[in-house]
């Protein structure tokens, strides 16, 4: 008996899957190399503030998001606080933060303090912006003017920081930021 390959069903099923599969990959192949071309938008980033380009201030980087104003009370009220080998000063200011009160009148003093301490501004924080977290070592600190200690009442002995227009104040013992204030460099 002879057999005849040309009627058989099974070819003909592979041979379509493979066209069709195929095909599907071309389109997608397509659509990934034309999607830079035609969008104003070619890596997805989100809208309303992950985009470093534009001039949201919710960032400070890709993907590190920044806090606005705010304060640690812990940072704050006890600037002679030690670090520990367990991390609980760094956890203690992070969990004491808290909105920033300070009236347009106190900001404008801190604002006069800081020009005449002529401090020159990073405008790239190489550090997450937000309360709590770590400042690295290669970040160059300049010691806290006494006039803002007495202004914002408190920070006694702490150092800061300009990134852009805000104040940040970084906690002497820890580098951890404990007060971040905009709109004033």
């Amino acid at each position: 008996m002879i057999d005849n390959d040309r009627n058989d069903p099974t070819p003909r099923r592979i041979s379509t899957l493979a066209l069709t599969g195929g095909g599907a990959l071309a389109v997608l192949f397509l659509a990934l190399i034309a999607w830079p071309l035609i969008s104003s938008n070619p890596i997805g980033t989100p809208t309303g503030g992950a985009n470093p380009s534009s001039a949201s201030d919710t960032t400070v980087g890709r993907t590190m998001p920044a806090q606005q104003a705010a304060e640690s009370a812990v940072g704050k009220n006890d600037p002679a606080g030690q670090a520990d080998a367990t991390g609980g000063r760094e956890r203690a200011i992070e969990q004491s933060s808290q909105p920033l009160s300070l009236s347009d009148q106190a900001r404008n003093q801190v604002k006069d303090v800081i020009s005449k301490q002529r401090a020159p501004p990073v405008q790239q924080a190489q550090f997450e912006m937000m309360i709590g977290s770590a400042v690295p070592g290669q970040v160059q600190l300049q010691d806290i003017p006494p006039e803002i200690t007495q202004i914002m009442n408190g920070y006694w002995g702490d150092q800061y920081v300009l990134v852009q227009d805000k104040l940040v104040i970084v906690d002497q013992h820890t580098r951890r930021v404990v007060a971040i204030v905009p709109g004033v460099a």
